[in-house]
């Protein structure tokens, strides 16, 4: 993929990470506030921020890539409900990409952007009442119409001036936010020059929390969903309510989030009773009933739906058939995420001060750029049998399994009698192994200290290390960088073009008394580095993984 392109998502990361935040900080306040139209509050600040930053970066792509990265952030959300959300969220970053592609990117376009993002709050929520409580949705609100026309003249007659002017005034209000955005966006200052700790290590999630899920499942809840859907009445009220309680008591104990859900008996009662309400509307107390438990079989349902979407395995496939990017991309935004919300001010100053607070927030949003533009070489480093080959061996090994690609070289030692009699060369690509060196041999005329070395064996290490051989390696390993290279022999060549490019991830092997030598004539001064015996594969796999995303 082209290196803009790639940049231009890392800049969406950004901006997704901010707008993540803001609904984290903001929305937390607006909750204990009570406040009313909150989730109106939240997509506003959401257009604020999509236009600020499109006027920081104006490129095409940048809104709905933005939207997107937002959408799947919203996934570590501890809400039970998260599917709803994430598709308002994708679908504002959309529509904003619309109206600036529509008009360009100046205040007539910013205005289209934030009125049809805005706007789409509209019609999802008739969508979902559609969707939760079926056909008989409609005719409540035209029986409701029908109630205030008789009772008042403000309310004129047909089904749809009532519709198309709320849908006015929350056009209106998406073109006001926008407004803001812009005029935030203008009026930042320069970014703060405050030292940041560095981010944490935060994942989109664990492998413990993805356990156990499976596509069987993802399939079988689609299938029964849409069973709900379709069924309306036709299922008869005691088993669709006895089929009810059995999938959300399954739910509840499979899926962390369903269970919370299950608890909160408040919204169900509330569920109940608005739905009764509306069956004695329709004059049918079991229609009420009907839409009750259809919106409580449907949540669950769609609850569950989110959790399985975490299963790896639909990350892994949907990584081959392209969106490997994506979900790098969504490492490097929660990589950003706890920097950018130790930056923002409380939700309080937030609300005071709503302009104050966004132009300062995107002023910083190059600085977030370039923090997250390195490391991008690591060497794994120790003293004579630490462990080196062993731990560079575990670290390819588990980015395979993860579904990556390790390329270069590897150098398993060799023991006889105690001391360390030779190395072999394995190519990470092919898997070939062939002698490397042995110790007291003849070799084929080159020598570092007691070794003697095979040309054979250092052919197949510069055919590995060849750019031919890396093309499609997605991290590059160099077991080991010694005298040799040091003395510009060995793997300095390939070595030279490799830490000049950058094009990929670079992982060395280095002797602990070499490392300052290294470091210094290669001027990796930025190397991470990890110790053989005290830090864990595991962790290192972590760290080179935030280091995809900057690959190519």
């Amino acid at each position: 993929m082209a290196s803009h392109k790639l940049l231009l998502w890392r800049k969406a990361a950004v901006l997704g990470s901010i707008w993540a935040a803001s609904e984290i900080v903001l929305g937390t306040f607006l909750h204990n506030a009570r406040v009313p139209f909150s989730g109106e509050f939240l997509t506003a600040i959401g257009i604020a921020v999509l236009v600020a930053g499109h006027q920081l970066w104006p490129e095409p792509g940048l809104l709905w890539r933005t939207g997107l990265v937002c959408a799947a952030m919203k996934s570590i959300s501890p809400s039970a409900v998260i599917f709803g959300p994430m598709l308002a969220i994708s679908m504002e970053g959309l529509l904003a990409e619309a109206g600036v592609r529509l008009l360009g990117g100046n205040p007539a376009g910013y205005g289209l952007a934030g009125g049809l993002a805005m706007s789409w709050a509209i019609v999802q929520k008739t969508g979902t009442m559609l969707l939760y409580y079926g056909p008989d949705t409609v005719n409540i609100y035209l029986r409701g119409l029908s109630w205030l026309h008789a009772k008042t003249v403000l309310v004129p007659e047909g089904a749809w001036p009532p519709l198309l002017l709320l849908l006015g005034l929350y056009f209106l209000a998406g073109a006001l936010a926008a407004a803001a955005g812009f005029k935030g966006g203008r009026t930042s200052g320069p970014a703060p020059s405050a030292p940041r700790a560095r981010p944490g290590n935060i994942r989109v999630k664990s492998a413990k929390a993805a356990a156990g899920r499976s596509i069987p499942a993802l399939i079988l809840h689609f299938l029964l969903v849409i069973t709900v859907m379709a069924a309306g009445r036709r299922l008869p009220l005691p088993a669709l309510c006895a089929a009810a309680a059995a999938y959300a008591g399954a739910c509840a104990l499979y899926y962390p989030r369903a269970g919370a859900l299950l608890k909160r008996a408040g919204i169900w009662a509330g569920v109940l009773g608005v739905s009764l309400a509306a069956g004695l509307i329709l004059g049918s107390a079991g229609a009420g009933f009907y839409m009750a438990v259809r919106a409580f079989v449907l949540t669950f349902g769609f609850s569950a739906i989110g959790s399985e979407l975490t299963n790896p395995r639909i990350r892994s496939g949907l990584e081959r058939l392209g969106g490997g990017v994506f979900f790098e991309t969504l490492e490097y935004a929660f990589s950003a995420l706890p920097e950018i919300i130790s930056a923002l001010p409380g939700g309080g100053e937030m609300a005071r001060r709503p302009l104050a607070s966004l132009s300062k927030v995107i002023a910083s949003a190059p600085f977030w750029l370039d923090e997250r533009g390195g490391p991008r070489v690591f060497i794994i480093t120790g003293g004579h049998g630490s462990g080196k080959s062993e731990f560079v061996s575990e670290l390819a090994e588990g980015l395979r399994r993860a579904g990556k690609k390790p390329g270069g070289i590897l150098a398993p030692g060799l023991w006889a009698d105690g001391q360390r009699a030779g190395f072999d060369l394995v190519d990470l690509c092919s898997g070939a192994r062939v002698p490397l060196c042995r110790r007291g041999a003849a070799g084929d005329g080159v020598r570092a200290g007691e070794f003697g070395f095979y040309d054979a064996g250092i052919a197949s290490g510069k055919a590995a290390l060849s750019p031919e051989a890396l093309a499609a390696a997605d991290a590059v390993f160099i077991d080991e960088v010694g005298f040799l290279e040091l003395e510009g022999g060995g793997w300095a060549p390939a070595l030279d073009r490799l830490a000049k490019d950058g094009n990929v991830p670079l992982v060395l092997v280095v002797r602990d008394y070499l490392l300052n030598k290294v470091r210094a004539r290669w001027a990796l001064d930025r190397a991470v580095i990890w110790k053989a015996g005290e830090t864990s594969p595991e962790t290192a796999g972590e760290e080179l993984t935030r280091a995809f995303v900057y690959s190519r």
